[in-house]
């Protein structure tokens, strides 16, 4: 059987040698109180802003570098790219969405780096022929930043939350199988 090794470290892509220095390696810090609420008052404002279809105030949580993979796995380099894709899905398929946010979880790897774990779902969306779709539940997976004082989105990963048993296996990622990711 060929075995084959998944390397996926978005979040040590950014600063690896920063981690370092400060003796961050493998083991996390705790963050402080203000920066945990800073955070968590970045996915009460996405949500604020989703429900009122406020693609500016949306994009404004974004660093201006940001990544983002969306729901349908399409990459936007930036927040012009990302804001575009975001007018386009609010002025017909999310036009009437309500987003609610479930869960946060923050885990920082530097005291201006942290990976957040935010579960959602949303109800209203529409098909292409105008029929509703059913109400979804995801999971973003982020990497937020603190430049100039300042919490900021830098990557963002969504994920659809589907049943195990309907999420098919192709292959990658089956038991005792993993996959290399080459730069």
């Amino acid at each position: 059987m060929k075995r084959r090794t998944l390397l996926c470290a978005p979040a040590l892509a950014f600063a690896p040698g920063r981690l370092l220095a400060q003796g961050g390696g493998a083991s996390a810090t705790r963050g402080s109180d203000a920066d945990r609420r800073a955070i968590e008052s970045i996915e009460a404002r996405w949500e604020a802003a989703w429900n009122n279809h406020d693609i500016d105030a949306m994009v404004r949580l974004f660093a201006p570098d940001a990544g983002v993979v969306n729901l349908a796995g399409e990459w936007f380099e930036g927040r012009e790219a990302f804001a575009k894709s975001l007018e386009e899905l609010h002025s017909a398929k999310t036009a009437q969405s309500v987003w609610a946010t479930e869960r946060v979880r923050t885990s920082f790897l530097t005291p201006e780096i942290a990976v957040v774990h935010v579960y959602f779902n949303s109800s209203g969306e529409r098909n292409p022929d105008g029929t509703p779709m059913p109400p979804r539940r995801g999971i973003f997976t982020r990497v937020e930043q603190k430049r100039a004082g300042r919490w900021v989105i830098v990557a963002s990963q969504a994920t659809r939350i589907v049943p195990r048993e309907t999420a098919g296996a192709t292959g990658a990622g089956r038991a005792g199988e993993t996959e290399r990711a080459s730069a």
